[in-house]
């Protein structure tokens, strides 16, 4: 899926200037100016701090990582929080919505001829034509342009590692 760098910044939980650079490290996967390729860029990215994780660790005290561990399961959770809020949308459920109200509005704009013709076929003023013709073009865009999170709900929540048996006790 093609996004804009201010829509994967958001994702990822950085600024639009550190996915520019990230870009540049061949971090983020980008299609072309101003386009990302949001999965691989996700996955890219989690391999990046995965890796740069493991490099550090080396480096690091135990308590520094176990902050840093505790710091990314914050923000697990509060990506999960902003999901069950419907402040946060998954990729997929976006990808799903989207292709649904395509086609409604495609099937909505192909049924228009069929449903107006017997009603403006004895009509010969353009302008009660043109109106009619609105008319149903207002319908068919107004049935999709409401903007509902409920759409975009996915009832199976974030996964949690630890409680899926990593073998890690608190």
């Amino acid at each position: 899926m093609e996004v804009d760098v201010d829509f994967l910044a958001g994702c990822l939980g950085l600024t639009s200037r550190r996915i520019r650079e990230l870009a540049k490290q061949g971090v983020v996967v980008k299609i072309r100016r101003g386009a990302y390729d949001l999965e691989k860029s996700i996955q890219a990215y989690v391999d990046f701090r995965v890796n740069s994780l493991e490099a550090s660790a080396e480096h690091k005290s135990l308590e520094a990582v176990k902050a840093e561990h505790e710091q990314l399961k914050m923000r697990k959770t509060e990506l999960s929080v902003r999901l069950m809020e419907g402040k946060l949308h998954r990729a997929e459920d976006v990808e799903r919505v989207m292709t649904q109200c395509a086609a409604t509005v495609k099937s909505r704009m192909l049924a228009i001829p069929v449903k107006v013709s017997p009603e403006i076929a004895g009509i010969e003023d353009p302008a009660k034509i043109q109106k009619i013709l609105q008319r149903e073009v207002a319908d068919a865009l107004n049935e999709v342009a409401e903007y509902d999170p409920a759409d975009y709900a996915d009832p199976t929540p974030m996964e949690d590692e630890d409680e899926e048996g990593t073998g890690e006790e608190n």
